[in-house]
């Protein structure tokens, strides 16, 4: 068939289904067809006309939207070689804020109303969420494909990266709308079990020295949600409450610990920092913007940070508690990467972070998170020390938060009025970061202060905490700050009063 009398036949079908609901059957078999043309073009205009379809109300307010679901995810193995396969995700990825009066989709019990609670005014979303094990299926079959032979991945047989990186980036907003929403906890056990799946049985054999970067940045970017996720759920528990989540964290945590240390994603990335040529990973030709590799780096520190937090909040949870000790540390690799010219500097961090202030910031909370966390007189510290006495030396010094936070202020020009920007914007962590850094200031006032004239940076850090807080108080008088200013400043106060008696 002839492109134009395609894209002829694919209007003709969708406004036969937008005003005319009863040639629904045929009418969708056809744009459903078309979206797995080989033209791309063809495949192209099939989604975007699927998508007018699909979030009409018409739809929406249907039972359909199960069977719609379905016929996208259930899908041959093969049919995902096609280029134009990504799409389905695309697609999909788009009907997951369609939203619809309706509270409960025809055929929902009352038990499952109840259980679902808001999602099921998202008719997809909620369709993809009871749909858990297709759709892990689907994942998992896109993502890889083992030869024959049984020799690892054939590239002639597995789906087109481009595919790849569609399906972890519907999967990862997927993780993303399930956020502050209410499901029950068999859904959330469902999900965890998948995404463990996914990283024992994927992310920890890809190869991310020779595949495409932006693959291993989405593969990075979603167990960054995915670990966002499980931290709010973790935070709807109640101390004495029994949930099932409560096992799968540990487990889920020790797998990523595990992906950290022994899947080549690190090794590219410590590479990738100390080789300014870049020639011994392959990956970096096939960058999106390939003048730079810090996209990558930086997706990498952000996970990292995250994944540090959270395991040492679940140690120190764990040490806490009179239960059984579910979470160990996992042995190290052969040759773990505990030596000072392989690990990175701080000086290369700013340099990775630089450009992209909210990541930057979220990095620097979550460092100061496990400083305050590896310090705590449960002993976390003692058993890192154990496990990697040369690793945790070398973090536990050169990313101190004194040097870190006099390194943010160098980079920042020692500009009050930029910290303040960040302080005022919605879009990064800056006020619980500062709020974590001056309450740690005021607790170690002295071994801080030794730190910070030894490298000769008091004056500076100081000079810029004062002007910003007199500025904040200028715009608290004028009515102008946006949130209630009043625990910062006495904080910020408290450090000027410890400064003025020197």
């Amino acid at each position: 068939m002839k492109w134009c009398m395609a894209i002829r036949c694919i209007k003709a079908s969708s406004a036969a289904l937008r005003h005319h609901h009863e040639a629904y059957d045929a009418e969708l078999k056809t744009l459903l067809e078309f979206l797995d043309h080989e033209d791309v073009l063809v495949a192209y205009a099939a989604k975007e006309e699927l998508r007018k379809v699909l979030i009409n109300d018409k739809i929406t307010e249907t039972s359909c939207a199960n069977e719609i679901v379905r016929a996208f995810i259930l899908m041959s193995t093969t049919n995902w070689r096609r280029e134009a396969s990504g799409f389905r995700f695309q697609l999909l990825r788009q009907l997951l804020n369609v939203k619809k009066g309706k509270q409960l989709t025809e055929g929902g019990s009352a038990d499952e109303e109840g259980q679902l609670g808001c999602i099921v005014e998202h008719p997809y979303l909620h369709t993809v969420l009871v749909n858990l094990v297709q759709v892990g299926d689907m994942v998992c079959s896109v993502l890889v494909t083992a030869d024959h032979s049984g020799g690892g991945v054939d590239r002639a047989t597995s789906a087109p990266y481009s595919v790849q990186y569609e399906a972890l980036v519907f999967l990862s907003e997927f993780v993303k709308r399930l956020h502050s929403l209410t499901i029950a906890d068999r859904y959330q056990l469902e999900l965890s079990e998948h995404m463990m799946v996914l990283m024992d049985d994927v992310f920890i054999t890809m190869d991310y020295v020779l595949q495409p970067t932006f693959i291993s940045c989405a593969v990075l970017g979603l167990l960054g949600d995915f670990q966002e996720l499980l931290k709010f759920w973790a935070s709807q528990i109640q101390e004495d409450e029994y949930c099932c989540l409560k096992s799968v964290l540990p487990k889920w945590l020790k797998l990523c610990l595990v992906w950290l240390l022994q899947s080549s994603c690190t090794s590219t990335a410590l590479r990738l920092l100390h080789d300014n040529e870049h020639t011994a990973v392959t990956s970096q030709r096939a960058f999106i913007a390939e003048s730079s590799r810090y996209p990558f780096l930086q997706q990498w520190l952000l996970y990292s940070s995250r994944m540090g937090t959270a395991y040492l909040k679940a140690l120190l949870t764990q040490r806490q508690s009179a239960g059984k000790d579910t979470l160990q540390m996992p042995t190290l690799p052969g040759k773990p990467y505990c030596s000072a010219k392989q690990l990175l500097s701080r000086q290369q961090l700013f340099t990775i972070l630089a450009e992209q202030d909210d990541v930057m910031i979220e990095v620097l909370n979550g460092l100061m998170q496990m400083t305050i966390l590896a310090n705590h007189p449960s002993g976390s510290l003692s058993l890192l020390t154990q496990w990697c006495p040369s690793l945790t030396a070398y973090v536990t010094a050169e990313f101190d938060p004194d040097l870190l936070f006099a390194d943010l202020v160098e980079i920042l020009g020692r500009d009050h009025l930029v910290l303040l920007d960040l302080l005022v914007s919605n879009e990064t962590q800056m006020l619980e970061y500062l709020v974590r850094y001056l309450r740690h200031l005021n607790t170690h006032w002295d071994a801080s202060k030794q730190k910070l004239q030894a490298c000769g940076r008091q004056e500076s850090v100081m000079s810029v905490l004062i002007r910003l807080r007199l500025e904040i108080d200028r715009l608290v008088t004028a009515d102008l700050f946006p949130y209630n200013a009043g625990p910062l400043v006495k904080r910020m106060k408290a450090i000027e009063q410890l400064y003025e008696e020197l």
